[in-house]
């Protein structure tokens, strides 16, 4: 029987110097790419209200930028901030639904951890957010949350979870939460993306532990939508179809968004 191939196309979270805390330029994340033999990137700068976050303009003026830059797919994409337990994040409709791949996220300098109620509740809210695409580095130890719950409702809304290959080094922990949330995906059918989180281009694919444990529980690499590029475009184009819908049909519930 031939042996599964865990690899990637692209990198579909990643920081340029435009979030402070970054290190390089959009064009050396591409030569990055390029060096990895990726076919695709996705720039997820962090939303406006993180202390070094970009300014909302940053986002709206992303639709500039080419499509594909030196022969990679350029995806514009954010990384927005969870702001409280409803799931206020901090970008606009008028914005999010003009991007290509939105990430939601908890960071410790938008907001302090919740209980597992509270922070299960953000989660679910987010998730039911029409706008959000992706739950970024959710193994995160500091926010614990119901994990069959969220992976269930993730399903529920055709959404999907990020396996975050930086937060083992730098949220201890996360390891165990990944496999417990891996596992559920499995079960679930919930599809993920696994990525670096770069924060220069020194770091742009570096997902060897992600995919380690990934392999080491035999989660389907199918299943891994940055796998291959028709994976990851297919999912983009089809919620980048439902944004649109929603915006001009109006969603069920009104996402909590910030109102800048």
């Amino acid at each position: 029987m031939n042996k599964k191939t865990y690899s990637i196309i692209g990198d579909f979270h990643t920081h340029t110097m435009v979030s402070q805390h970054a290190y390089s330029t959009t064009q050396e994340l591409v030569e990055a790419s390029r060096r990895q033999g990726f076919q695709a990137i996705a720039i997820t700068n962090h939303g406006p209200e993180m202390m070094d976050g970009a300014i909302a303009h940053h986002f709206l003026c992303m639709d500039g930028l080419p499509e594909v830059i030196d022969g990679i797919r350029l995806y514009k994409g954010a990384e927005v901030n969870i702001k409280n337990f409803a799931g206020r994040i901090d970008l606009p409709v008028s914005i999010l639904r003009n991007l290509d791949f939105t990430i939601a996220s908890f960071h410790v300098e938008a907001i302090d951890p919740g209980t597992i109620e509270e922070n299960t509740a953000a989660w679910l809210a987010v998730i039911q957010n029409r706008y959000v695409d992706c739950l970024g580095h959710a193994g995160n130890p500091i926010y614990p949350f119901h994990h069959e719950q969220v992976v269930k409702e993730l399903h529920k809304h055709g959404k999907i979870l990020e396996i975050n290959a930086n937060s083992f080094i730098v949220r201890k922990g996360s390891e165990k939460n990944c496999a417990l949330l891996i596992e559920l995906c499995k079960h679930y059918q919930v599809p993920i993306v696994v990525n670096s989180d770069a924060h220069s281009a020194w770091s742009v694919g570096e997902v060897t532990p992600a995919m380690e444990l990934l392999e080491s529980l035999d989660y389907p690499p199918e299943m891994i939508l940055n796998h291959t590029l028709e994976g990851i475009s297919g999912f983009i184009q089809r919620r980048k179809q439902e944004k649109r819908m929603d915006f001009f049909t109006g969603p069920a519930q009104s996402p909590q968004l910030s109102t800048i």
